[in-house]
């Protein structure tokens, strides 16, 4: 017999909200593992102690993370759906007859009261050391990584860039860009001439800005890809559970990359207390001064390094020909000629030596040397740490720390698919911020309640017998390669040291 429902409304209900959240959700288990309690002691100096009671940060705060976790990038449709849906009411702190805050009243806190007040950073913080203090976090082994995020902005926002002049330039760039001509009558009607501004005019970070983000550069991930407005997003991964232990944003440059790396792995050191020992990266990161400065840290760098210096063609004496004096900074060449220091290219970090043409220009051997009118040579001013970091590449940790390295592209893809971060929905550095920390602050939690909710292998009897001849054997030689490994990289960091 066909069924059909009961269309008579009931007068009350009466259920709890929380019997209505499956047991394995994830926003049951955030509630069990994650204490928010701390937000309120974060910002309660941004409140004052008189007047009418806003709304309860930490509620703003969980309903911040269930847009992240659920990838609703909109506050106002955020608002909506916290509305109508029970488990975010309850997950909220919200009952069924409490109202749900305005979508102007995140807006009203993001530029007003948090604006400047780093809440998010304190956050994302407390995230990270919770974990440390659960035993997640080895803090040893680190990857870091960045990817290119797209801005809200496109480039109809373009502006020239304003530089400031004194009123004698601004009258001879006045004159220059308006002549006047005698021959045109007053009486000329005005045309215009041309079409819109700045249509097919060539753009660059030189000279335009966008006037609703100035902060976003133009950018593109490879030379046949798309030219968009975009920023730089960089994470920093601990290999053991993929937490992410620090997560900024920066200009779109490889160097802008190489300082926000390294600003985060020394925030590591002083902030979480962890000593990390290796630091893996892709050859962006590939520079000579980023490579010293990990040394400096006492951090090995594990990254792949391509050795720019000039290959010389056939028949070319190579560099090894010539002798290095460090009391006189010179090169002797084979001959017995001096290459006496010229000076470093800014561009590269290249330091040049250069011979006298007078000396090539009669020298026996000069077809066998150079091409050009004198030899010159040229040497990295970190040449020492580049050349540790070549030898680390040939380590069996180098190869597990590039291996390892992928895995962070996961983070990037978990953000960008599911997170909304694939497009910017905030304009500006700090806003923009805002939103990298908040995306790696839920990824964290994610994370933590995945690793503490697993229930760990109980240990059975079949566990405790002997175990194989080979299968020792094996086992054993690769504890011998490993270790043989790490006594390779502690000696070449005994010699740096």
């Amino acid at each position: 017999m066909i069924g059909e429902r009961n269309k008579e409304k009931r007068l009350f209900y009466y259920f709890r909200p929380e019997e209505l959240i499956p047991q394995d959700h994830v926003l049951r288990l955030i509630h069990e593992h994650v204490d928010f309690s701390f937000i309120r002691s974060k910002v309660e100096h941004l409140y004052s102690h008189t007047g009418r009671p806003s709304v309860d940060p930490e509620v703003m705060m969980r309903m911040l993370l269930v847009g992240y976790l659920f990838g609703i990038t909109s506050e106002r449709r955020l608002c909506d759906e916290v509305q109508m849906h029970v488990g975010y009411r309850w997950f909220a702190g919200l009952s069924l007859e409490d109202k749900v805050p305005d979508h102007s009243t995140f807006s009203k806190n993001r530029h007003g009261r948090f604006k400047e007040s780093g809440i998010y950073q304190q956050m994302f913080d407390e995230i990270v050391r919770l974990c440390v203090e659960q035993g997640l976090v080895s803090g040893k082994h680190l990857t870091v990584d960045s990817t290119l995020v797209k801005a809200n902005a496109s480039f109809r926002t373009m502006e020239p860039v304003v530089v400031k002049l004194d009123p004698r330039q601004y009258l001879a760039e006045l004159e220059k860009e308006n002549p006047q001509e005698q021959d045109k009558k007053d009486d000329e009607p005005w045309e215009p001439q041309g079409d819109l501004p700045y249509k097919g005019a060539k753009l660059s970070n030189q000279t335009h800005r966008s006037r609703v983000d100035p902060d976003a550069r133009i950018t593109r991930k490879t030379k046949f890809s798309e030219t968009y407005l975009g920023h730089a997003v960089s994470y920093l991964m601990d290999n053991k559970s993929r937490i992410i232990l620090g997560a900024d944003r920066s200009r779109p440059s490889r160097r802008a990359d190489c300082e926000t790396a390294a600003e985060l792995t020394r925030r590591v050191r002083w902030y979480y207390k962890l000593e990390p020992k290796t630091l893996g990266a892709d050859k962006g990161y590939a520079s000579g001064e980023f490579v010293h400065e990990l040394l400096q840290e006492k951090v090995l760098p594990h990254i792949p390094l391509v050795d720019t210096r000039r290959q010389h063609e056939e028949g070319i004496y190579p560099r090894e020909r010539f002798q290095y004096d460090p009391e006189q900074n010179r090169f002797i060449c084979p001959q017995g000629k001096t290459l006496r220091y010229w000076g470093i290219h800014r561009s590269n970090n290249q330091q040049v030596y250069r011979a006298s043409v007078k000396d090539c220009g009669r020298c026996p051997v000069k077809a066998a040397c150079t091409r050009a009118s004198y030899r010159s040579l040229s040497h990295h001013i970190y040449d020492s740490s580049l050349q540790l970091a070549r030898e680390l590449t040939k380590t069996q940790s180098y190869r597990l720390s590039q291996i390892m390295r992928k895995r962070v592209e996961e983070l990037f893809g978990e953000a960008k698919e599911f997170m909304g971060l694939r497009r910017m929905k905030f304009r500006g550095a700090l806003f923009v911020r805002e939103q990298v920390l908040l995306t790696a602050m839920t990824q964290n939690i994610k994370r933590m309640i995945r690793l503490l909710s697993t229930k760990k292998p109980k240990r059975e009897a079949c566990a405790m017998k002997t175990i194989p001849t080979a299968a020792f054997q094996v086992t054993y030689r690769l504890v011998c390669w490993i270790w043989r490994s790490l006594q390779t990289e502690n000696s070449l960091v005994s010699q740096l040291t």
